[in-house]
């Protein structure tokens, strides 16, 4: 037993309590047997196949990166498997596996259909779409979407570090070298660039005027572009801040290393056919298809509806038309 498969099960309890599951249950929906599942989730197994983590996370309604990742900790360095790595600089953090895994080599842009595919599945829950006869379940239920929600924070504040360490590189250099038309000597730019770290402390701002000042003596043509380096500095440690307040909110945290060193992308199967489908069909709702005592939170996946019509408990509209 390890402590990467320990974690593992732990999240597939966690996740499956958030479902209202209890483990019979979840065995039942993946086609597995219960002692599988509790033998998962205790860590008494060593190792997870493919098939059973897709089957879990299907019925979870989670990324399947979830379930194998803390994405609660998204800018966290990830354990390495390799005993040789001890140092955390040398491991990548969560959010670049996951990227990794999912396809993913740079932030996917916001599109008008998946915002309202997203409205969609807040609002009704999960989708199950009959297209010519095939079944395809968009499989985001709340512990999904809060899985998905920190790891689209993580990735827009690993960009906005990024981003804040590019601008932090690029001033220290255009400082030093006089680029602004003031050259400070050493103990200056030190200073200066201690007050770039400690923004927006209000010490750090007087700094920063004071700064201005001096290059608007020195040569009030560069003051303008100093004022502008400035001014992106904010806004880039604000961004910074401001995400890693909402990775906390979300539950989550970030690692040290994000402050020395994510966009809308969604790191989940099957989500591309997902969207083509909901173009095409709009989203037909199961609970749109059935009759019967349909209650979102017993009837979320397609296995659980259709043991409900075999049960008699549901019947479909089509039947009564």
């Amino acid at each position: 037993m390890t402590q990467n498969t320990l974690g593992l099960g732990r999240r597939i309890a966690d996740f499956r309590k958030r479902e209202g599951l209890s483990a019979q249950e979840l065995a039942l929906d993946a086609g597995m047997s219960r002692s599988v599942i509790a033998n998962i989730e205790n860590g008494r197994r060593d190792d997870i196949t493919v098939s059973e983590l897709l089957s879990i996370s299907r019925v979870l309604r989670v990324p399947p990166v979830a379930i194998l990742f803390d994405v609660t900790r998204p800018m966290a360095p990830t354990s390495s498997p390799n005993e040789n790595v001890d140092d955390e600089i040398l491991r990548p953090r969560t959010i670049d596996i996951v990227d990794w895994v999912a396809g993913l080599d740079g932030p996917a842009q916001w599109s008008e259909s998946r915002g309202l595919m997203e409205e969609d599945l807040a609002k009704n829950g999960p989708a199950v779409m009959p297209p010519m006869g095939l079944v395809v379940e968009a499989t985001y239920g709340e512990s999904g979407w809060d899985a998905i929600r920190l790891l689209t924070v993580g990735r827009q504040l690993r960009s906005a570090t990024e981003h804040h360490a590019e601008l932090t590189s690029e001033f220290a250099l255009d400082v030093r070298f006089g680029t602004f038309g003031w050259e400070p000597g050493l103990d200056e730019h030190l200073g200066i660039m201690e007050a770039v770290r400690t923004i927006p402390e209000s010490a750090a701002l007087r700094q920063m005027d004071a700064f201005l000042e001096k290059v608007k003596t020195a040569d009030p043509a560069k003051h303008k572009d100093a004022e502008r380096a400035v001014r992106r500095l904010k806004q880039a440690e604000h961004e910074v801040r401001n995400l890693t307040g909402l990775l906390k909110t979300l539950g989550g945290t970030a690692s040290p290393l994000a402050d020395t060193d994510e966009e809308f992308s969604l790191p989940s199967f099957g989500y591309e056919k997902v969207v083509t489908l909901w173009e095409r069909t709009k989203f037909n709702y199961m609970r749109d298809l059935v009759e019967g005592d349909f209650v979102a939170s017993k009837y979320r996946t397609a296995d659980q509806i259709y043991r409900g019509l075999k049960s008699g408990k549901l019947t479909k509209k089509s039947e009564k038309e």
